[in-house]
C-alpha cells in the first residue's frame, strides 16, 4: 500500500480535533455520531473569507488556500486540490445535525472522519503525499457547514 493510500485510510480520522474557543485555548477531541442520509446541495458557495469568518474558522494569518472558505448544506463534493507540502489543514464548522463526515471521494467507507457539530470549529492536520486530493462533506438534511483547507500545518 502506498503512502498516500495508507494516510487516507489510517490517519485522517485520527487527526481531526475540535479546537474550541475555551478559556484555556486548548483543543478538544472531536467525536460524535455518524449521520445517516445523503442529500445534495447546490448552495455551496465560496465565501469572501474576510475578517470575522477567518477569525471564527481559526485560520492562520495569510493562509495559502487549497480550498477557499466555502459554505454549504447537506452532502457535497469539495473541489479537488493538490497540497504543495506533505501536510494540509482542514478547518470546518457545522450546525443543524449532531455530526457529519469528511470522506475521501471514491472510498467513502475507508475510515471517514466524524466531525462533531455545534462546536466553534474543528481543525485537523492531514499528512499526505502532494498528489491530488478528492474530499467530500457527507451530512444529512438540515446540516449547514463552513470549510476551508489550507496548505501546510497549523500549530495547535
Amino acid at each position: 500500500m502506498g503512502r498516500s493510500a495508507a494516510i487516507s485510510a489510517l490517519l485522517l480520522p485520527l487527526l481531526l480535533v475540535t479546537a474550541c474557543s475555551s478559556s484555556d485555548g486548548a483543543p478538544h477531541p472531536a467525536g460524535g455520531e455518524s449521520t445517516a442520509g445523503h442529500t445534495s446541495s447546490a448552495s455551496s458557495t465560496p465565501s469572501s473569507g474576510v475578517g470575522s469568518v477567518e477569525k471564527s474558522m481559526r485560520l492562520p494569518s495569510h493562509p495559502k488556500y487549497l480550498v477557499p472558505i466555502r459554505n454549504g448544506a447537506g452532502t457535497e463534493d469539495l473541489p479537488d486540490f493538490t497540497p504543495g507540502k506533505d501536510v494540509y489543514s482542514v478547518h470546518i464548522k457545522c450546525s443543524g445535525v449532531r455530526a457529519m463526515k469528511l470522506i475521501t471521494r471514491g472510498h467513502p467507507k475507508d475510515n471517514p472522519s466524524d466531525i462533531k457539530c455545534n462546536t466553534p470549529v474543528t481543525i485537523g492536520r492531514v499528512y499526505a503525499d502532494p498528489v491530488k486530493q478528492k474530499l467530500a462533506v457527507q451530512a444529512g438534511d438540515g446540516a449547514h457547514w463552513t470549510v476551508a483547507i489550507v496548505d501546510g500545518e497549523r500549530p495547535f
